[in-house]
């Protein structure tokens, strides 16, 4: 029988029993042996739990004031009330349980993104099912429709659209051909594709994220260890305050007024009860924490919760961070009878035998257009002491490269904003801008944070002309360029020494320091290197800029609720103390005023993470609805 099943039979039998005494149904033995069973069955949790408590120095806890509480009910034969304790302090518990556990879903939920097998391509006839850690890189996978993706894999056959949203807060399925990447923890929502592993699961995103979730609540906000420190005294000191409550006025008035003042110093332990504070706020910042999981947002502690809702200023890495970290044919300066098509051949042919990112940038923007290079054309190739090539294509002299080549080339135009140049028999012809590109959503997320009135500063190792270039077009308020990873360090801990809390912003090795040293440090957890996710505080799991705006307002939402709730347990609980005090509060109500406030703080805790979500609000279609649920359920 299932423990919701057991625990509504305990509270139909406590309420029979009590039932049975307020009208007198049955002879006094029998209701007492009835009491006793009753209330040794719904009490004994409270009662264990009391014990334990005691046997580790730690009796001034909730669960030694409903025992006392019950106790002296029974000593002044408050049968009814000593029930009503614990049904009243039984069902509170039930129901923030059943919080916690619904706000601990969002994160376990999470744990089921990770994929259980692989299936092997042994051969074009042979699938084998195998465990993650005996498939390896470059082994063939099958992946079947409704199938999590169990590695991180490129696809070379099919096409399909997966849903990405367990892992990365994306709400819209990714469609996906031959050539794209796939991360761990997709879900294939139509077609069988077949791809090669890239990375072997320890490594893979999905990995790292779940290591991050299982160690989300590692780390306790000051606030929370306030709220415990506040209990260890707070609870002694209402214990003898209802002590004196009963000790004083019986020396005073006589030991006939025992029973009444006693049931006073009972109600004012019941209400004294500190776990409003105890539950209420820890569930805070976990539903807080579970929220941001449900939209790719991974939180290493509840610490930075708070230290995010102060933040005034968010300094950002470039490369990598706001912009893409690759290369991309900005524009071709053509000062030729030559087409474009026909300079960016030549410059293709060029560069097609070397490595470096810029050549292999110009080669790819040619085959976007659907031609293949014939590698015939190049007669000789020579390259030019690291400044460029010169090459014989197509009966041609071909000179590529940077600027301080061409001083002597004749028709040459220098161009500050260019970084590759071109030459045809020694006559200038082109130049091309080749340069980082920014990421789609980099200008929403800046535009975002100005509008909260958050400071935005850009550091980064590249060229100071390019990382202003990069600044304005962002609008981000301050920049620095040309800084060495020392010197990023440097500047951010003269900047925190000179404007308070502050935010980094970074994915690469070179980020590591400013991340570990920043107030907050804030990783890529798709592009980012492994040492700057294990350094930082925060990952943003699919790389988005505008997220970091979101982590600033559920924080500060966070900190919002945190006070309320702690205003609103101390309100009601001050006035209930003084009610009890002056014999205006029964057991019975009190131990339901205690629910009461336990149960409001618990509800508003969690308001944070069952309300809308921007990304929620795209699902537009039931169709897509009814597809991710099905995806969900296989």
């Amino acid at each position: 029988m299932s423990k919701n099943k057991i625990f509504i039979l305990e509270l139909i039998l406590a309420f029979v029993v009590s039932f049975s005494f307020y009208f007198n149904l049955f002879e006094k033995w029998f209701l007492l042996t009835l009491f006793f069973v009753s209330y040794f069955i719904i009490g004994r949790s409270v009662f264990k739990n009391a014990i334990k408590d005691f046997m580790q120095g730690r009796f001034m806890r909730e669960s030694f004031l409903m025992a006392v509480a019950t106790l002296g009910a029974i000593f002044l034969n408050e049968f009814i009330e000593a029930l009503a304790v614990l049904i009243f302090y039984r069902i509170g518990i039930y129901f923030e349980d059943l919080a916690i556990s619904r706000s601990k879903n969002s994160i376990s939920n999470l744990l089921n993104i990770k994929p259980e097998y692989a299936n092997l391509i042994k051969d074009e006839k042979t699938i084998q099912k195998l465990s993650l850690d005996k498939v390896f890189i470059n082994d063939k996978i099958l992946i079947k429709p409704y199938e999590k993706v169990p590695l991180d894999c490129v696809i070379y056959e099919n096409e399909s659209y997966f849903d990405t949203k367990a892992l990365t807060g994306e709400s819209m399925p990714r469609d996906a051909k031959p050539g794209d990447e796939l991360l761990a923890g997709f879900i294939n929502g139509d077609k069988a594709v077949k791809a090669k592993v890239i990375r072997e699961y320890k490594h893979s995103l999905v990995a790292r994220v779940l290591e991050l979730i299982s160690k989300a609540q590692e780390k306790k906000t000051p606030l929370e260890n306030f709220v415990s420190k506040f209990s260890k005294f707070y609870t002694p000191i209402v214990v003898f305050l209802a002590l004196f409550l009963t000790i004083i006025p019986t020396a005073i008035f006589g030991f006939s007024e025992f029973d009444l003042w006693l049931e006073r110093s009972l109600s004012l332990l019941v209400v004294s009860c500190p776990c409003a504070f105890v539950i209420g706020v820890p569930l805070t910042y976990f539903a807080a924490i579970g929220k941001a999981s449900k939209i790719g947002i991974m939180f290493k502690g509840s610490v930075f919760l708070d230290l995010l809702a102060k933040s005034k200023t968010v300094i950002f890495d470039k490369t990598g961070t706001l912009t893409k970290g690759e290369f991309a044919l900005k524009k071709i300066n053509n000062f030729s009878n030559l087409s474009d098509k026909e300079l960016l051949k030549y410059l293709a042919l060029a560069e097609s035998n070397s490595k470096h990112p810029l050549a292999l940038c110009i080669v790819k923007e040619f085959e976007k257009s659907g031609e293949k290079l014939d590698y015939s054309l190049i007669k000789q190739h020579k390259e030019l002491r690291g400044n460029g090539l010169l090459c014989e294509i197509d009966d041609k002299e071909i000179l590529v490269g940077k600027e301080e080549l061409f001083k002597n080339v004749k028709n040459f135009k220098q161009d500050d904003t260019c970084n590759v140049f071109m030459a045809i028999n020694n006559e200038f012809v082109a130049s091309f801008v080749l340069d980082d590109s920014i990421k789609e959503d980099s200008k929403e997320g800046i535009d975002e944070l100005n509008s909260m009135g958050i400071k935005t500063v850009l550091l980064s190792g590249d060229k100071e002309e390019r990382v202003e270039k990069i600044a304005n077009e962002l609008g981000i308020s301050s920049f620095k360029g040309a800084c060495l990873p020392d010197e990023k360090l440097e500047f951010l801990q003269g900047y925190m020494k000179e404007n308070g809390l502050t935010v980094f912003v970074g994915d690469g090795i070179n980020d590591a320091p400013c991340l570990i040293n920043a107030d907050v440090g804030i990783a890529m957890g798709n592009i980012g290197s492994d040492i700057a996710i294990e350094n930082s505080d925060i990952v943003l799991v699919d790389d988005k800029i505008s997220k970091i705006s979101t982590c600033i307002k559920l924080a500060q939402k966070n900190s919002s609720i945190v006070w309320q709730n702690v205003i609103l347990a101390l309100s009601v609980k001050f006035l209930a103390l003084i009610l009890a005090g002056f014999g205006f509060l029964s057991i019975a109500l009190a131990i339901f005023a205690d629910t009461g406030v336990t149960v409001l703080v618990v509800l508003n805790a969690l308001r944070q993470l069952y309300s809308n979500e921007k990304e929620e609000k795209n699902l537009k279609t039931d169709e897509f609805k009814m597809h991710i649920k099905c995806c969900s359920s296989h």
